[in-house]
């Protein structure tokens, strides 16, 4: 059974602040060994052009470190292209640490930057910090999650259609019928919340599923595959494990236990996609994850803003959902680590704000070549 994407609307620093911050920052180290870019001018940039800042919150999965490439990427054209000055990425170290990203977002401002990106790792947590940087002038988009901070720009994919299309293709698949595995995301972050509440809320529509086991994946294969493995022995026969995008682990897991592959939420990586389709698997399992090009509209999105452009303060960007038809498009385009990542353009960026204004049809970029 296809199910298709839901087609809906889309929803100057003063001395005495800087001072303030300085204070705040005071004793915790920037961490210089966490920084995953901090690129100078190149290309075109000058002085008279913006600084970027990101801030991401956690870098423990294989999605969040194509989301820092593919962001990498943008913001080295952005520079070449004298566009921005220069920009900086800083990853928090640990599980999804608010303490530890608070920390390195008070560093941050210290640089001052024009614009501040936030992969947060809490809804609530960076409400202070994020009301400092806007306080400060800084122009503040949060992507990838919702968050309690009215100053902020918000650009994310709606986690509701993600948890929806990972459970009930596969659920369909099984027959509505059958035991399956939880494979729970990033907990305590909001996108895990709504899609674990989102997922609960379609399986009390099958009554003849039951949840045999809820285990802590992380959205992430490797970690995925030993906390399944951990409790395969304790279950009965499983049909299917929802999952976050961790399904080449999970495939592992049964693999190593010497148990048949069910029905599995495949990661949108080049690796579980050649698996997929190498192994011909066609049992009701499906590829969906949230788009890490959201770090690119992110900068595209904080660029407008920072040339006055009228932008929503929420936008919500579609998700990645790979059926069977185009699994083989996806799998021969990414690398075995890569994850499928929708290119936005400033253009295309451009598109999607409008289309949110009007509410209009979103945007459907193209599915990269092999080439490109």
């Amino acid at each position: 059974m296809r199910i298709r994407p839901t087609r809906r609307p889309w929803r100057a620093a003063s001395a005495a602040t800087i001072a303030a911050l300085a204070v705040l920052a005071a004793g915790c180290s920037s961490g210089d060994n966490n920084a995953a870019g901090d690129k100078a001018s190149s290309g075109g940039g000058g002085g008279d052009k913006p600084f970027i800042a990101l801030s991401n919150g956690f870098i423990g999965n294989g999605w969040r470190q194509t989301m820092i490439a593919k962001f990498e990427a943008a913001a080295t054209q952005a520079q070449k292209d004298g566009l921005i000055s220069k920009y900086k990425v800083v990853n928090a170290p640990g599980e999804n640490s608010a303490t530890e990203q608070v920390a390195q977002i008070k560093s941050l401002l210290l640089q001052k930057p024009d614009a501040l990106l936030i992969d947060p790792s809490s809804p609530t947590a960076l409400k202070p910090v994020i009301q400092q940087a806007c306080d400060a002038g800084v122009k503040v988009v949060v992507f990838d999650s919702a968050i309690d901070a009215p100053c902020a720009h918000v650009l994310q994919n709606s986690f509701v259609d993600w948890a929806t299309y990972a459970a009930k293709p596969l659920l369909e698949g099984i027959g509505g019928k059958g035991n399956v595995i939880v494979s729970r995301g990033v907990v305590g972050s909001q996108p895990e919340a709504e899609m674990f509440d989102t997922t609960k809320k379609i399986l009390a529509e099958y009554s003849d599923v039951k949840t045999a086991a809820t285990v802590t994946g992380m959205c992430d294969g490797a970690t995925a595959q030993k906390a399944v493995l951990g409790v395969l022995s304790s279950v009965p026969k499983v049909d299917g494990v929802i999952g976050c995008g961790d399904g080449y682990g999970v495939a592992q897991a049964f693999a190593t236990a010497g148990k048949p592959v069910p029905a599995v939420t495949f990661e949108t990586n080049g690796r579980a996609l050649n698996y997929w389709k190498d192994n011909k698997i066609d049992n009701g399992s499906v590829a969906v994850m949230s788009d890490p090009g959201q770090s690119v509209a992110a900068l595209w999105e904080a660029l407008d803003l920072l040339d006055g452009k009228d932008v929503p303060k929420q936008l919500t960007f579609p998700i990645v959902l790979v059926e069977q038809k185009d699994r083989d498009a996806w799998a021969a385009a990414l690398k075995p680590d890569e994850y499928a990542a929708w290119p936005w353009t400033r253009d295309l960026f451009r598109q999607q704000v409008e289309a949110v204004k009007t509410g209009g049809q979103p945007v459907q970029p193209p599915i990269p070549t092999a080439a490109g």
